[in-house]
Protein backbone atom coordinates (compact mmCIF):
# COMPACT_ATOMS: atom_id res chain seq x y z
CA UNK A 1 0.00 0.00 0.00
CA UNK A 2 1.86 3.38 -1.21
CA UNK A 3 0.37 6.26 1.49
CA UNK A 4 -1.24 8.56 0.72
CA UNK A 5 1.03 11.46 2.15
CA UNK A 6 3.70 10.56 0.22
CA UNK A 7 1.73 11.20 -2.78
CA UNK A 8 1.20 14.70 -1.85
CA UNK A 9 4.28 15.41 -0.79
CA UNK A 10 5.65 14.31 -4.22
CA UNK A 11 3.35 16.26 -6.21
CA UNK A 12 3.81 19.23 -4.03
CA UNK A 13 8.09 19.13 -4.09
CA UNK A 14 7.19 19.09 -8.36
CA UNK A 15 4.91 22.20 -8.06
CA UNK A 16 7.30 24.06 -5.47
CA UNK A 17 10.68 23.44 -6.89
CA UNK A 18 11.67 25.16 -9.91
CA UNK A 19 14.48 22.77 -11.01
CA UNK A 20 14.98 19.51 -11.73
CA UNK A 21 17.70 18.99 -8.70
CA UNK A 22 15.52 19.99 -6.24
CA UNK A 23 12.96 17.49 -7.45
CA UNK A 24 15.31 14.77 -7.32
CA UNK A 25 17.11 15.50 -4.25
CA UNK A 26 13.66 16.79 -2.17
CA UNK A 27 12.51 13.27 -2.12
CA UNK A 28 14.77 11.71 -0.50
CA UNK A 29 14.68 14.46 2.36
CA UNK A 30 10.88 13.51 2.84
CA UNK A 31 12.00 9.68 3.43
CA UNK A 32 13.34 10.78 6.87
CA UNK A 33 10.56 13.13 7.46
CA UNK A 34 8.24 10.61 6.74
CA UNK A 35 10.42 8.14 8.80
CA UNK A 36 10.41 10.40 12.12
CA UNK A 37 6.52 11.06 11.41
CA UNK A 38 6.40 6.85 11.24
CA UNK A 39 8.19 6.71 14.86
CA UNK A 40 5.41 8.95 16.37
CA UNK A 41 2.62 8.77 15.05
CA UNK A 42 2.71 4.61 13.90
CA UNK A 43 4.05 3.24 16.20
CA UNK A 44 1.34 0.52 16.36
CA UNK A 45 2.49 -0.57 13.02
CA UNK A 46 5.37 -0.67 13.78
CA UNK A 47 4.91 -3.53 16.51
CA UNK A 48 2.43 -5.24 14.34
CA UNK A 49 5.47 -5.86 11.99
CA UNK A 50 7.77 -6.87 14.37
CA UNK A 51 5.72 -8.86 15.85
CA UNK A 52 4.95 -10.35 12.96
CA UNK A 53 8.37 -11.01 11.63
CA UNK A 54 9.38 -12.64 15.20
CA UNK A 55 6.29 -14.91 15.46
CA UNK A 56 6.89 -16.62 11.60
CA UNK A 57 10.73 -16.22 12.49
CA UNK A 58 10.99 -14.86 9.50
CA UNK A 59 14.91 -13.57 9.02
CA UNK A 60 15.75 -10.02 7.60
CA UNK A 61 17.84 -9.78 4.62
CA UNK A 62 21.11 -7.22 4.81
CA UNK A 63 21.57 -8.52 8.17
CA UNK A 64 19.30 -5.95 9.80
CA UNK A 65 17.03 -5.94 12.86
CA UNK A 66 13.36 -6.06 12.65
CA UNK A 67 13.04 -2.48 13.42
CA UNK A 68 15.54 -1.52 11.00
CA UNK A 69 14.15 -3.59 8.12
CA UNK A 70 10.80 -2.03 9.10
CA UNK A 71 12.37 1.89 9.05
CA UNK A 72 14.19 0.53 5.81
CA UNK A 73 11.09 -0.30 4.10
CA UNK A 74 8.56 2.80 5.43
CA UNK A 75 12.09 5.36 4.12
CA UNK A 76 12.44 3.64 0.50
CA UNK A 77 8.46 3.46 0.24
CA UNK A 78 8.37 7.25 1.16
CA UNK A 79 11.27 8.41 -1.26
CA UNK A 80 10.84 7.21 -4.18
CA UNK A 81 6.30 7.33 -4.25
CA UNK A 82 7.72 10.51 -3.54
CA UNK A 83 9.99 10.93 -6.05
CA UNK A 84 7.77 9.21 -9.00
CA UNK A 85 5.58 11.91 -8.33
CA UNK A 86 7.58 14.50 -7.99
CA UNK A 87 8.83 14.01 -11.55
CA UNK A 88 5.79 13.16 -13.01
CA UNK A 89 4.05 16.68 -11.09
CA UNK A 90 7.33 18.63 -12.57
CA UNK A 91 6.69 16.92 -16.30
CA UNK A 92 3.30 18.43 -16.22
CA UNK A 93 4.38 22.15 -14.84
CA UNK A 94 6.71 22.01 -17.63
CA UNK A 95 4.30 21.61 -19.98
CA UNK A 96 1.93 23.99 -19.03
CA UNK A 97 4.62 26.53 -18.19
CA UNK A 98 6.29 26.11 -21.65
CA UNK A 99 3.82 26.75 -23.92
CA UNK A 100 2.31 30.18 -22.32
Amino acid sequence: MIPFPNVIAGILIGIVSDTWLARLIAPFIWGVVFCIYTSIARQDERDAFITNMEIHDKKVKLGMSHVEAFYFVEYMTASFTSLFFSVISGFIKGLFLSSG
